[in-house]
């Protein structure tokens, strides 16, 4: 850029920042601006706002009116969560003090004190204050009508606390004792949530156990053994969860659910039980079930996985006279015929591309280096971009003699 044409183009910025700083004070100079000002002072917001809102039908005030419109009303805000917050310490402190002063007696005590309860948990954030309400509720009117509610809502408030143990206490309280509850379903989700590693961990397994044998071949069947087989695979017990998500592909009440339940099947039995020939028959048992479901070309890639490392069969072979064992070729061409699944079936799949490459490393170590080299070629001109073709391209040229 020569002299000349810099030289215009700082006046030409110059200009443009003194008409932009003209044109903001020529909105403060107006007598709607004023009026908005003196009403913003004023505490009236609304008056504030009004003065200022025809100037956006104008196109050279729209702009400056529309941002100062909104410091009014970020300061509207900030004044009456302000002033919300002083009403709740005010309305708590009359109900402490007319709970004092004997205000109230009969059924009308604990209503009230959860009511204030509610206010230092939901409002003051003050959860030590609610939670000895709540527990004081608890210990002196056992008999209340809503003593459902307050359990729940005193293990939420000991959840926010770091209290888990009681916590799970509490919500183990809501679903052992309290089955018509509108709070039952939610403490139940709690409860399964963070009751593993507490006391009652074993309480909320039997709990949820006959929850579970009560919808057995019902519409909630499923879910009920999906969350059984949760609980029991967080509390360590594969072979319980296992025969739990079987329940739930019994009970599975739509494509989803069936689908959710072979997946953890699979999950306990081949990465927790080691049981690799059931894993590899529950995929097989979900693809013929659910042929269509999203996520199979994961499922056939893993039965790959499985046939590839984990199904090791060995045959026997003499050598001068000593009998030795080998991997069988068996198992190995089984995964092949998994990964030529997924990468026939879903070529542009993320595991399409590791499909290749593992039927390529399977082909070296069987020394079939040409059907090797083939699978490499694809893998490249299918996915040139992807990390790995670098190293693929490397291992082609070592393959050239071969």
């Amino acid at each position: 850029m020569n002299k000349k044409v810099l030289v215009s183009f700082c006046c030409s910025l110059f200009l443009c920042g003194c008409s932009v700083d003209s044109f903001a004070q020529s909105i403060r100079g107006t007598a709607e601006y004023q009026a908005a000002m003196q009403a913003l002072a004023e505490s009236r917001y609304q008056d504030a706002y009004d003065s200022l809102a025809p100037m956006i039908q104008d196109s050279r005030t729209r702009g400056s009116a529309l941002v100062e419109m909104g410091r009014i009303r970020l300061k509207q805000a900030e004044s009456e969560m302000s002033l919300a917050l002083s009403h709740y310490n005010e309305a708590a402190e009359f109900m402490n003090g007319g709970i004092a002063d004997n205000g109230v007696s009969g059924s009308e005590i604990p209503k009230v004190m959860f009511d204030l309860a509610m206010i230092y948990n939901d409002k003051l954030k003050n959860y030590v204050q609610a939670h000895e309400l709540l527990s004081k509720i608890v210990d002196d009117y056992p008999t209340y009508m809503a003593i459902d509610k307050v359990y729940y809502n005193l293990a939420a408030c000991e959840e926010l606390m770091g209290m888990k143990e009681q916590a799970a206490v509490h919500y183990q309280k809501v679903v052992s004792d309290y089955a018509y509850s509108t709070y039952f379903s939610a403490a139940q989700e709690k409860l399964k949530s963070i009751s593993s590693g507490t006391s009652v961990a074993e309480s909320a397994i039997e709990t949820q156990e006959q929850i579970a044998d009560n919808k057995s071949y019902t519409e909630e069947g499923g879910k009920a053994n999906l969350d059984l087989g949760d609980m029991q695979a967080d509390a360590g017990k594969y072979k319980q969860a296992a025969a739990s998500y079987r329940k739930a592909i019994r009970d599975a009440n739509s494509q989803e659910e069936g689908v959710e339940a072979y997946r953890k099947l699979v999950s306990m039995l081949d990465e927790k039980q080691k049981d690799y020939k059931a894993a590899a028959a529950a995929i097989e048992e979900m693809l013929e079930a659910y042929p269509n479901a999203r996520g199979n070309e994961d499922m056939i890639y893993k039965l790959g996985q499985i046939y590839e490392n984990d199904m090791d069969s060995m045959v026997k072979k003499v050598e001068n006279g000593k009998v030795r064992y080998r991997k069988s070729d068996e198992s190995s061409r089984k995964a092949i015929d998994y990964y030529n699944s997924v990468t026939d079936r879903y070529p542009d799949s993320n595991v399409a591309a590791e499909a290749f490459i593992r039927k390529g490393k399977i082909y070296e170590d069987l020394k079939e280096y040409s059907e090797a080299k083939a699978e490499y070629e694809r893998f490249i001109k299918e996915f040139p971009q992807h990390n790995d073709a670098p190293a693929i391209r490397n291992k082609l040229k070592d393959l050239e003699g071969y």
